[in-house]
């Protein structure tokens, strides 16, 4: 067996690699440029004396020619080494740009793109990574190899903080017919960068879009969407009633019309970098028809089928994006309108992560340098030499530092570069250095130092998408009545007549604003005062406030402004208000008439088409009237003993119609009484049980019989119900 022979001590080599201890200036330099990067595995040289076949390099600081670049088969091209960081990401907007969930999911890759030469002692360093789940911003790497097995370090990462979300979107519907002018790009860019400082917490469940999805994994991706999309179709949200004083927006539409229906949707871009290949995809419901293509400040848009597709190529920082179109819906019922979602797909260059990036990169790869020491024929103990570096790698290489030192005496530099002096060194090339002259009889042996690197290439992806909610148009539609207790009312003598408006909300959105107004009174028919007015809502008696009530000239008008903000609300669908007051008839002439116009306004919050209702009104006649009837009352004794039939009649014997007449009959208390030809309320005006018929009208020799049945009970007296009221 062989033996091991002792270790002996000796002194450390020197490191060849680095940088002197009297270059901190330019090993500072060149920790700035481990920072920068190529796009593309591609070397600009410039070549100052194109008469020589090589490409010289001069000192970046003095001008001085301090070599020559010498191209393998002219190539200027190289790999780089690349560093990826991929981010999907997946956001969920409401209508109104609140962030209803973010999901992102990140992958860090240092890669090592040669079939041939492998990478080693690579150092990379982050910057901003403290929302991140990555552990370190200082990453070593011992070797990269050349296979699919060892050529590739990866990290995945999550985002641990709330985050903002870096493409704000929004769209604003509007149903006015003035929407062109309301939707514009000032007020617009006021209202979106509202959102800018939203934030949310960022969930890991993203739709991969770099990796092929499996197919079982897609499936069930699919369910969980169609789930999604029926608990959509299930719920409805308020239309709007959570807007701002001013608005952008209105949601409200009117029944058996055509509405026209304006949609802005304004993007705006909080990345660091240009974001690119933006395709914003609006899905139009079927309601809608007609979809016109208004205005876009940026990039295409196209209607495709029912949707609205907007391609941006490049939307720069900062940049504000709006594209308008309308469309037209009519509708024949209260059910209320989707108006369709938006999916938008983008990609981004720069981190998602709130300024996570790539800080530097320094790495080796196969590399070869060495001084030619060449004795002069003429003179023995004279050398000429040059330092050559070569780059036998597939990689582009950049070169911070080469020095040759004296042996004899090390403050002496044969070759000084630094870190700006020698550009770019593609795959194959070779930089030589200027001779220097040495003299030595003994053969030269020069101590050397060079710093170098693999040129890297960072790229940042961000594969985005964002889905914006829907918003529901509502129906606006009322209905009503009005009607007045009489339409007839005495000559020369004052006389109220009471008029009661009805309105219904059968629409499906609530109501804020109702104003009602009459016209056209006169001296002889005045209207109410507001202490007379007499308001139910839903059937129930509410304060109406005398500020609401406003008569200029002929016309008497009625308004409930802003009731969102009232102790009751808006009017709701199915709710109803009932407006009671008196006209006021003074001393009408002969023939004279009352002809009045009601109108009822409503409108929704936020604002929308105003609404217009007008009832039928009908007209009230002074007639020169002098009022005859006759009431007349029969007991009839019927079956048994104890049982009398009452007949009431009533008979118009003037010439006039009569109207609102009132019969009443006293039940005695020893009876009881039963099966009505008529059915009448039941009072206690004139005792226990009065029983009392209203008549709206009794024409001229017209003739009504009322009858009814009585039973005796106990000591009763027949001639007791003989009395008539």
């Amino acid at each position: 067996m062989a033996r091991k022979k002792e270790k002996r001590t000796r002194e450390e080599p020197k490191p060849r690699y680095g940088f002197a201890a009297e270059e901190l200036a330019e090993e500072k330099l060149a920790e700035g440029l481990k920072r920068s990067e190529l796009d593309e595995g591609k070397v600009t040289l410039v070549d100052r004396d194109i008469s020589t076949p090589v490409i010289e390099t001069y000192d970046a600081t003095t001008g001085e020619l301090e070599g020559s670049i010498l191209l393998k088969n002219g190539n200027r091209e190289g790999l780089t080494g690349l560093v990826k960081i991929v981010e999907n990401v997946d956001v969920e907007l409401d209508h109104d740009s609140n962030i209803n969930s973010i999901n992102f999911k990140g992958k860090l890759n240092v890669e090592n793109q040669s079939k041939k030469d492998r990478l080693w002692d690579i150092d990379l360093s982050l910057k901003n990574i403290d929302t991140t789940s990555l552990k370190s911003k200082d990453i070593k790497i011992r070797e990269l190899g050349i296979d699919k097995n060892t050529n590739t370090y990866s990290e995945d990462f999550v985002i641990k903080e709330e985050i903002k979300n870096l493409l704000l979107i929004q769209e604003y519907v509007n149903t006015l017919p003035e929407a062109d002018g309301v939707l514009n790009i000032r007020d617009i860019e006021t209202n979106l960068l509202q959102a800018k400082d939203k934030t949310s917490k960022a969930g890991a469940k993203v739709k991969e879009r770099v990796a092929p999805v499996e197919k079982e994994e897609e499936e069930e991706e699919e369910e969980e969407e169609e789930e999604e999309e029926e608990e959509e179709d299930d719920s409805f949200e308020d239309g709007g009633t959570s807007s701002d004083e001013f608005s952008l927006q209105s949601f409200g539409i009117s029944i058996d019309k055509e509405n026209t229906v304006t949609f802005a949707i304004a993007m705006r871009s909080l990345f660091e970098k240009p974001i690119k290949n933006v395709k914003v995809v609006k899905n139009i419901p079927g309601d809608f028809s007609n979809p016109v293509i208004r205005d876009t400040s940026v990039g295409r848009a196209d209607v495709e089928g029912k949707t609205v597709v907007w391609n941006i190529e490049k939307l720069m920082p900062e940049q504000t994006a709006l594209l308008k179109f309308t469309c037209s819906i009519m509708v024949t019922d209260i059910t209320k309108r989707k108006t369709g979602t938006i999916d938008v797909t983008y990609e981004a260059a720069s981190s998602f992560a709130e300024g996570l990036d790539i800080d530097k990169y320094d790495a080796y790869t196969r590399n070869k340098f060495y001084v030619d020491t060449v004795e002069r024929d003429e003179e023995p103990g004279v050398w000429d030499c040059k330092l050559v570096f070569e780059n036998p790698s597939e990689f582009i290489i950049q070169l911070f530092n080469a020095d040759v030192y004296s042996p004899e005496n090390e403050s002496v530099k044969f070759v000084d570069i630094d870190p700006k002096d020698v550009p770019l060194l593609p795959a194959g090339a070779q930089w030589h250095s200027r001779i220097w002259k040495f003299e030595s009889e003994e053969y030269p042996a020069f101590r050397k130092k060079l710093e170098f690197r693999v040129m890297p290439d960072f790229q940042t992806s961000v594969y985005g998408t964002a889905t914006i909610s829907d918003v529901i148009l509502e129906i606006a539609s009322i209905t009503g009545d009005m009607e007045y207790d009489i339409d007839q009312v005495p000559t020369y003598k004052e006389k109220d007549v009471i008029a009661t408006l009805k309105m219904v909300n059968n629409g499906s959105a609530p109501l804020n604003e109702v104003t009602i107004v009459q016209q056209y009174f006169t001296n002889e028919y005045q209207p109410p005062k507001a202490n007379e007015i007499k308001l139910l809502w839903d059937g129930s008696e509410i304060d109406l406030n005398s500020g609401a009530v406003n008569f200029d000239g002929s016309v008497f008008k009625i308004s409930l402004k802003d009731l969102r903000n009232s102790s009751n609300g808006m009017l709701m669908p199915d709710s109803s208000l009932e407006f009671q007051y008196p006209i006021h008839c003074v001393n009408p002439a002969q023939d004279s008439k009352f002809e009045s116009e009601i109108v009822y306004f409503t409108n929704t919050f936020p604002v929308s088409q105003e609404l217009e209702f007008r009832p039928e009104v009908p007209v009230i006649e002074a007639l020169h009237l002098r009022r005859r009837f006759r009431i007349g009352k029969e007991v009839l004794p019927i079956g048994a003993l104890g049982n009398y039939e009452i007949i009431l009649t009533l008979e118009n014997i003037g010439t006039a119609p009569l109207q609102k007449l009132v019969l009443m009959d006293k039940v005695p208390d020893s009876f009881e009484y039963s099966d009505y030809s008529m059915k009448p309320e039941i009072t206690d005006e004139v005792g226990q049980d009065t029983l009392k018929w209203t008549i709206d009208k009794l024409m001229a020799e017209e003739k009504i019989e009322i009858t009814y049945k009585i039973s005796g009970t106990g000591a009763y007296s027949p001639s007791d119900a003989q009395l008539g009221l």
